[in-house]
């Protein structure tokens, strides 16, 4: 019998103990971070009210191991977080412990919650911890589905500088790319925002988001408002911030960069159409922001992470996808 302890309950209260983010600040990522998770739950229980938040903790010893967050909706079970705005769900574990992780993960499910049907997602295919669930999940749910369904780019380091990271023809496209918008644009500089100014930059990155395409302008009406909240809750804890490429009186192009521990995450990001548009020259200023933002990264010694969507331009940045999985199953 397993020796690991599991604590749960029904409600976000458990966010506000200290040792939640402590735990997640040494083995969670960001995804984890009570106000990250806070965030999410205030606005999925505004729009979904019949929706139950739960929270579980693992101890071993005394010593915790894990934790966990779920959603329960409509007698389906979540990992806590909606697939829209969250990239990374599921456990965090030390390291090490995985599979007692995995194992509390799947007691828990099975005999303490109830639920009709179970659909995990947010798993990242290539980490130790969600080989372990899918072990132990199929152990309990022989019939459990497990499928890819996104992908997340991600540079883990460069020893030799980010742009000998990339081939040939990849860095010399970051580099014309780069030189256009100077001869065509003028200097240009990464400016990070301010306690003063992150609200004005943010507000500008979700207008020229909402102008871009319909669907961009769906999404910043459903989720404009959970983004606002989400900088205004991290960027006091120097966990968000809104990046942006400036000329010397304008911003051409933004970006949201959540940090936690050794990574920085793109959380979203949009550009100024009018300067492509007007522009005969093919002028990309959010590839060159993001350029700048992985290189600044990567000699800082953290991890760049591209988040969810394995679009073209990430990988021509040098961004090495891996699979998201979920896993699914019924009673």
């Amino acid at each position: 019998m397993s020796s690991v302890d599991i604590v749960w309950r029904s409600g976000d209260d458990v966010l506000g103990n200290p040792l939640w983010d402590e735990f997640v600040g040494a083995a969670g990522s960001i995804f984890q971070d009570s106000g990250f998770l806070l965030t999410w739950w205030r606005d999925t229980a505004a729009k979904n009210p019949s929706s139950e938040f739960l929270a579980a903790t693992f101890t071993d010893g005394g010593e915790a191991i894990g934790v966990c967050a779920f959603e329960l909706n409509g007698g389906t079970l979540f990992f806590s977080g909606g697939q829209d705005v969250v990239d990374y769900m599921g456990p965090a574990a030390v390291d090490g412990r995985e599979a007692a992780v995995a194992d509390a993960v799947v007691r828990l499910v099975f005999d303490e919650l109830r639920w009709e049907r179970v659909h995990l997602a947010g798993l990242p295919a290539g980490e130790p911890l969600t080989q372990a669930l899918i072990d132990a999940f199929r152990q309990r749910a022989p019939q459990a589905v497990v499928e890819v369904y996104d992908q997340a780019p991600r540079i883990l380091s460069a020893p030799e500088g980010y742009l000998g990271l990339l081939n040939s023809k990849r860095r010399g496209e970051v580099l014309r790319k780069r030189k256009r918008l100077v001869e065509e644009i003028g200097p240009v500089e990464v400016a990070t925002s301010t306690p003063d100014t992150w609200c004005s930059a943010l507000e500008q990155l979700l207008a020229w988001k909402a102008s871009a395409t319909p669907a961009m302008r769906d999404f910043v009406t459903e989720y404009g408002d959970f983004v606002r909240n989400l900088v205004k809750e991290l960027a006091p804890k120097n966990a968000a911030h809104v990046v942006e490429l400036r000329t010397q009186d304008r911003a051409l192009a933004s970006a949201i960069v959540l940090t936690h521990r050794r990574t920085k995450y793109l959380y979203n990001m949009s550009y100024d159409m009018s300067t492509v548009n007007g522009s005969h020259n093919g002028l990309a200023p959010g590839v060159v922001l993001v350029s700048h933002l992985v290189e600044d990264t990567l000699e800082q010694g953290f991890i760049f992470d591209f988040l969810k969507g394995a679009q073209d331009y990430k990988v021509r940045l040098g961004g090495v996808p891996e699979d998201i999985v979920a896993l699914s199953f019924t009673r």
